[in-house]
């Protein structure tokens, strides 16, 4: 803890006791325990949970525009059975129900469906159906509720669960109200004060008429360290370096050891020698070839630092209308915006795809099945500055009115139309900066690795234009939008009810991937030739160069621009940034203890907005996500009927029905086809005249699916209820894997990949069981025994198809390349020649979900004196195991699914006081795939994560007895600073970790 944190916590300390003491002084001890606040919360929940049929659980709101949490996801990570993602950064992002991934979850504002537009956490994607959650503030809504198991009313797409964001209306506290919520924020690694807050108000008049408006604001300052390795590798030895059959035997191979030594690798080592076996035997004293081989290491191994500005503002507006006691309407409009703002800079040691020469290598085992180098030397390498400012704004817009009208003793209808946009931009821009030859010292100890270069890093001198230098301009656009009605008739009373409805929904999503790098480098570095290639900029290296006879190469105008057969390079001169004045763009940076880029002065000189204003679309963004469209427009009919009994004296609630939806399904892809005017003029031997055809191509797809449920609760005694549950959910497949387009993998044109926009969705069987025993107030214990049993998941096939069915996927034959043209006229022509696509598919395996779920809420006061009564605590556990059977299940995981889970909070709140302390905690899992950079045995790995958090309030109007004092807040969120740690397939492998601090919030709150 550093001086000013212990300077904070101790003020607050003594504001505290003093103002106890004067509490104490003044105020008669109170003797009932008022519910309120925090433990009112709790209190609803319980009562929610009670009287609900199936399997459900809710957070609510304390108070006008007082959630108990700061963030939804953390408030859903209380509930049993979910878990959380979270930024790099620390904020819970989105979350996942019972053991399967965040895609499987659907997600509702005010029931109906939502998407956001957004590529989720750093270096994620978010190319299926996840949505991101810290858009949304809290302190704007009222309730929140996840349902495990669903009905037949509920909108399907949810395999794994539900949740209904609800926002606040109104009614929800009759009256005229205003609160105010204002807090500081300082997060310990940016170490800079932002501040968030609220502000919400509400108006009825009498019964007939009210309207709520509310804003919030966020203004974080982040700031996060870590490292990363983007994947670990090895040598690819060759056949003179290692003779035995087994040669990288475990796969990978992502460097190369040169055949001799260049004259730039130092290290007393002669220019010329061989490298041989022998060589690498006598410079690796100790080792094996094996070993040498197969011991991994950091492909990009790099000290990151990340740092800038999160904004967020949302705005709510709700307003209800009842005219009558039996017709109510009601209106609610969101618009929410984020601007983020960072500049990420990585000190990478390039050792993929380099020439390197490992000296005194240590590992840690014999290597048959792969081992980790634990130290050594590495000549002939170098390291590169990786500047990457991004900016991402984000918007969502959301309209949702509707009707609910009793239209009788025992009918109902009601509806509602809904109406959500979102869009997304993405500014991704980098400058990679090299050195040339250098040596590393590397050392792992298990922990963050050491790496250290015999170059001072934090010089300018050492960076240039050398090898591997490059300049991106690169943006991506996101849009979604979500569109439906929804009505739904009942007849009946508590006894039984028969309730049937419609359902239309309309979602769709386009991801545009821009790109103008090649542009941007040649005017930076390259000196900004004058003639470009397909009439956009070639591909130039920095140093101005290009290879003879290259697709990209550079010749001088003769009206056209192109001379055909000439082979010599031309070298412009006017780069605009050259490499005699690059020092002046790059500066020590003594924060992070390697150089940075002045980024203003460079983006200006280089005339960045210009480039990148004029990108023009490729098919894929940095992120990794693929360009692509979906839309899924369904219509859904059901048909529930619900009610109460007594079974053998017993009382018996339960609900049962069907829901029958149609599904129909465009997905688009990104194609990029040679121009036929290329071939047909013969301009092709060294480089294109007409540019590439660029466009979306779609194909469409319908499929329909019945989705039974059934639900009961049978209370065994006045407190304990049993209940029990069966039903089928669906997911609809990853859009990614649908989306149209070939990739050929070789220059023959004869095998390659495909998508398939005829997946069928995943489809879970579930069954839930479980006891509740209510013990007051708040209090109660459950417990819950959980299956799914999930088929759908897909397997890679190979596909062998004559070439002219690809048209189907907007793939012709005039679209080729010359070379692949010949190599189809030579297998018989477009209609004979056979080509083998690999494609995913649906399997005939199950993957079954198995889990306990325990949950514990319980007061203390019954067993503590007068004095000390307001404590209690919560726990909740998740225990969850899976297995696979059938077709593919080798393949099966749900990844990033931890075998248990677990939060515990204590909390006291009485006489005004209010503090609680909690703590999360989850296993490590498997977040990802084997085969990771090429090595088969190779998963990435999650660390256990544990977080502690504080939150603490004082209630001055209560304690000092003055009507309308505010309220102070203290919180802390993660307490215990941990980091977020993945490995890459040994535990001693950091793949990444990041360490966000801890954030102190100090903050006023006050209602009128």
């Amino acid at each position: 803890m550093n001086r000013r944190t212990g300077k904070v916590l101790f003020g607050l300390t003594t504001m505290a006791s003093m103002i106890a003491q004067a509490y104490a002084q003044d105020a008669a001890p109170m003797q009932q325990v008022q519910v309120t606040g925090y433990r009112a919360s709790l209190e609803t929940s319980a009562k929610d949970k009670r009287e609900a049929v199936g399997f459900q659980d809710s957070v609510f709101a304390e108070d006008l525009g007082k959630f108990p949490d700061s963030n939804i996801a953390e408030s859903l990570n209380r509930i049993p059975g979910i878990q959380i993602s979270r930024e790099i950064d620390g904020e819970g992002l989105n979350i996942q129900i019972r053991g399967l991934g965040t895609s499987f979850t659907k997600v509702l504002l005010n029931g109906a469906p939502i998407a956001v537009a957004s590529t989720g956490r750093t270096d994620n994607q978010n190319t299926n159906r996840e949505v991101d959650l810290d858009l949304l503030p809290t302190d704007l809504f009222r309730k929140l509720t996840v349902s495990k198991s669903p009905t037949a009313a509920q909108i399907e797409g949810g395999a794994a669960g539900v949740v209904d964001m609800r926002t606040a209306r109104p009614f929800d506290d009759p009256g005229r109200h205003f609160a105010l919520n204002v807090t500081g924020t300082n997060n310990t690694v940016a170490d800079k004060w932002g501040n968030r807050g609220s502000m919400l108000g509400s108006q009825t008049w009498g019964k007939e008429f009210g309207i709520l408006g509310g804003f919030a604001w966020s203004q974080a300052k982040v700031h996060t360290t870590g490292f990363e390795s983007v994947g670990w590798t090895n040598a690819n030895l060759s056949a003179a370096q290692d003779s035995a059959a087994n040669r990288n035997s475990t796969g990978g191979g992502n460097f190369t050891v040169p055949s001799t030594v260049p004259a730039t690798a130092g290290n007393g080592l002669a220019a010329g020698t061989v490298i041989d076996q022998a060589f690498l035997l006598a410079h690796n004293p100790g080792l094996t070839i094996q070993q040498i081989d197969n011991a991994i290491i950091p492909r990009l191994g790099r000290v990151m630092d990340e740092s800038g500005t999160k904004d967020k503002y949302t705005a709510v507006f709700s307003a209800e209308y009842r005219p009558l006691d039996s017709l109510r309407f009601y209106v609610d409009t969101m618009y929410s915006k984020k601007n983020t703002k960072m500049a990420r800079q990585d000190m990478n040691w390039s050792l993929r795809n380099g020439s390197v020469i490992p000296l005194n290598m240590k590992v840690d085992g014999s290597c048959e099945n792969g081992c980790v180098a634990t130290g050594g030397t590495f000549a002939n390498t170098q390291s590169f500055l990786e500047f990457r400012p991004y900016t991402e704004d984000t918007k969502l817009w959301g309209l949702n009115p509707g009707v609910e009208w009793d239209l009788g003793d025992k009918w109902k209808l009601d509806g509602q139309v809904n109406l959500t946009k979102s869009d997304f931009k993405r500014q991704s821009p980098t400058v990679l900066l090299t050195t040339g030859s250098s040596t590393i010292t590397y050392a792992n100890n298990g922990a963050i690795p050491s790496i250290t270069s015999n170059l001072d890093l934090n010089n300018p001198a050492s960076f240039g234009y050398n090898s591997g230098s490059r300049v991106n301009v690169q943006d991506e656009l996101r849009n979604t939008q979500t569109k439906g009605a929804h009505t739904n008739l009942s007849w009946g009373d508590k006894a039984f009810t028969i309730k049937g409805g419609l359902a239309y929904d309309d979602i769709s999503r386009r991801i545009t991937s821009l790109d103008n790098s090649g542009a941007w480098q040649a005017a930076v570095c390259g000196n900004n030739p004058s003639q470009w290639i397909n009439g956009n900029a070639p591909s130039v290296a920095c140093n101005g160069i290009v290879a003879p006879g290259s697709a990209a190469a550079l010749y001088p105008g003769y009206g056209t621009g192109y001379t055909a057969g000439q082979t010599t390079p031309i070298v412009y001169q006017g780069s605009l940034i050259p490499a005699t004045a690059l020092t002046n763009y790059i500066h020590a940076n003594p924060s992070t203890g390697f150089v940075t880029v002045d980024w203003d002065k460079f983006s200006k000189d280089s005339n960045y907005n210009y480039y990148e204003s004029t990108a023009p679309q490729t098919g894929s963004a940095n992120t990794g996500a693929s360009a692509g469209y979906i839309s899924e427009k369904t219509k859904a009919i059901y048909l529930e009927a619900s009610g109460a009994t007594d079974v053998a004296g017993l009382p018996l609630r339960y609900d049962a029905g069907v829901r029958y939806v149609r599904t129909s399904q465009v997905v688009g892809g990104f194609i990029s086809a040679a121009d036929p005017r290329n071939a047909a003029q013969n301009l092709t031997l060294n480089g294109s005249k007409y540019p590439s055809i660029n466009s979306f191509y779609y194909l469409d797809n319908n499929y329909s699916n019945t989705l039974p449920s059934a639900s009961a609760a049978l209370n065994l005694t006045k407190d304990l209820v049993a209940r029990a549950s069966v039903s089928r959910s669906m997911t609809r497949a990853d859009p990614n894997a649908m989306r149209p387009g070939t990739n050929f993998s070789s220059p023959s044109a004869d095998t390659g990949s495909i998508g398939n926009p005829a997946l069928t969705p995943y489809i879970s069987d579930n069954l839930d069981l479980g006891l509740e025993w209510y013990t007051g107030r708040e209090g109660y214990v459950s417990a819950t025994v959980f299956q799914k049993q999930i088929n759908g998941f897909t397997v890679q096939e190979n596909v062998t198809m004559p070439f002219s069915d690809l048209a189907a996927q907007g793939v012709t034959y005039a679209s080729l390349s010359q070379s692949q043209k010949d190599a189809i006229d030579a297998r018989g022509g477009p209609t004979t020649a056979t080509v083998v696509m690999t494609r995913s598919r649906n399997a005939t395996g199950k993957l079954k979900i198995q889990g306990l779920e325990l949950g514990w809420v319980q007061p203390l006061d019954k067993w503590l004196p007068n004095m000390l009564r307001g404590f209690g605590f919560s726990e909740s556990a998740t225990l969850i195991n899976q297995s696979a059977s059938g077709e593919g299940s080798n393949g099966f995981i749900a990844l990033g699914v931890p075998k248990k889970t677990n939060s515990f909070t204590a909390y006291y709140q009485q006489h005004g006081y209010s503090a609680r302390l909690s703590h999360t905690y989850s296993d490590g899992s498997q977040v990802s795939g084997a085969n990771q950079n090429g090595i088969t045995k190779a998963a990435i790995f999650s660390d256990p994560y544990k977080q502690l958090d504080l939150s603490t309030s004082i209630d001055l109007e209560h304690v000092l007895d003055r009507d309308g004092w505010p309220t102070l807040t203290f919180d802390i969120v993660n307490l215990n600073r941990n980091s977020q740690r993945t490995y890459f397939q040994f535990s001693n492998a950091t793949y990444t970790e990041y360490k966000p601090g801890r954030t102190f919030n100090i903050g006023l709150r006050a209602k009128f």
